[in-house]
């Protein structure tokens, strides 16, 4: 009896198992099935918003409100296309694409959540006016006006040099170097000669003794250096020499003990007060320029601080290795702050009147050109303008009216200062025009276009 119990027993055991593992099986299938309902509901859902499910079953020649369906593509998957309603291999559901939609290509339609999630911004075409600045790194260098040679018309020897060496200052007037000469001792006898001899009405004065007096001032002999020596009534050995202007010597020949011949350079000394500087601007900038416009000089040591100053000539000849033309400012240089071969920042800013003008980040290049000649292009309105020629094209993205934008191809003449470019034509005063997310635009754009060829040459979808 014992051992028929244990089987009774360890049967209930696995009938309470087998109740378990079934119960279990039961709840899992419950669970699947629950589940799978959920996941069709959310992709009939899913279907519903992406394709549009009262336009489902019309097929591509169905209608809505008035408009005829083209085909249908899909919302997911770029490119794929199906002339009847349906889903893609994403199981999404398929969107119309109507033809008045197909007939105006360039046009794209956003609506308010769309323009926030891509940031679109847009600006306003206005006429201004319009500056543009041509940069440049400028070598300052000397005044060639302001530049002095220190020579003697007659030949001798340095006795005594007061000017020793190259950079030292010199004034207006101070003593440079005395020599000593045959020549100039002659010159000394025979003024003091003629200046004993009895001038009629009265004494004699220095400036009546026309031949020797001449002759010493012809020879650059200064006036108290004359009185000097009539007032001595002997000849000096040396006569000293004076500056004939203020600066700095640049250039030093002299020296104590030589003989000089007449003409020899012994000094030659440069005023700083005012300083020319060269820059080098190319063939196409040329035309914006012209003598008398302010320019800028700031030097990269010196931040903050601007030298202002003026174009002062354009040499007419062009560099032809680098295809540049020279350009001399000329700038005022009181405290000495600019000093001969330092180089800096160059700046001449030119007005050009009145221009209509559009940011550049408005623009969306082409790379090709267009003759100009003064009338907009076919289509759009009409507008004569300065600047007949060939012209770079490109094309904005112009709010028709809110939430719609079309592809305006314009044509663009000059870059302008501040980011700005030149619109000769394609749009007008006060058009607003996107200038973030026209790229996002554009990509639209070509999809839609590849999408309509894609349909009109037959490429279907499955």
């Amino acid at each position: 009896m014992s051992q028929r119990g244990s089987r009774r027993s360890a049967g209930r055991v696995r009938l309470r198992w087998v109740e378990r593992v079934g119960l279990r099986i039961v709840f899992v299938a419950l669970l699947l099935a629950l589940g799978l309902g959920i996941g069709i509901g959310l992709r009939r859902a899913i279907g519903g918003i992406g394709g549009k499910p009262s336009e489902a079953g019309k097929g591509a020649t169905g209608t809505q409100s008035g408009r005829k369906i083209a085909f249908w593509k899909s919302s997911m998957i770029p490119n794929f296309v199906s002339p009847k309603p349906g889903v893609d291999p994403m199981g999404m559901a398929l969107v119309p694409v109507y033809v008045d939609e197909l007939s105006q290509e360039r046009f794209l339609n956003l609506s308010p959540v769309q323009m926030e999630n891509i940031g679109l911004r847009l600006a306003t075409v206005a006429t201004t006016k319009a500056q543009r600045v041509v940069r440049s790194v400028g070598r300052v260098d000397y005044a060639e006006p302001l530049l002095g040679d220190v020579t003697l018309k007659i030949g001798g020897w340095i006795e005594k040099l007061f000017v020793n060496y190259v950079g030292q200052q010199v004034r207006k007037g101070e003593p440079m170097f005395s020599i000593y000469s045959p020549d100039l001792v002659s010159a000394e006898d025979e003024y003091l000669i003629q200046s004993r001899l009895p001038q009629p009405g009265g004494a004699a004065r220095p400036q009546d003794v026309f031949n020797a007096y001449d002759k010493l001032r012809y020879w650059d002999v200064p006036e108290d250096e004359i009185e000097a020596i009539r007032r001595a009534g002997h000849a000096k050995k040396s006569v000293t020499f004076r500056s004939a202007f203020s600066g700095w010597v640049t250039e030093k020949h002299a020296f104590e003990g030589m003989y000089m011949k007449p003409g020899t350079r012994f000094f030659r000394i440069a005023d700083l007060s005012r300083v020319w500087v060269y820059v080098y601007v190319y063939e196409y900038q040329l035309a914006w320029l012209s003598v008398g416009q302010a320019a800028t000089l700031t030097l990269p040591y010196r931040p903050g601080q601007v030298f202002e100053g003026k174009v002062i000539y354009i040499y007419p000849d062009v560099d032809p290795q680098t295809r540049q033309i020279r350009v001399r400012l000329e700038f005022a240089n009181p405290q000495l702050q600019l000093k001969p071969e330092m180089y800096g920042n160059v700046e001449i800013a030119t007005q050009s009147g009145q221009r209509r003008a559009v940011p550049l980040d408005a623009i969306i290049y082409t790379g090709g050109a267009k003759t100009w000649q003064g009338r907009a292009p076919t289509g759009h309105r009409r507008e004569a303008v300065v600047g007949a020629g060939r012209h770079r094209v490109g094309f904005a993205y112009l709010q028709v009216k809110p939430g719609k934008f079309e592809a305006r191809e314009t044509i663009l003449g000059e870059d302008l200062e501040g980011g700005k470019v030149e619109v000769l034509a394609g749009l007008k005063d006060g058009d607003r025009v996107v200038v973030n997310g026209q790229f996002l635009l554009d990509s639209e754009r070509k999809v839609k276009r590849a999408n309509l060829a894609m349909f009109t040459k037959g490429r279907k979808g499955p």
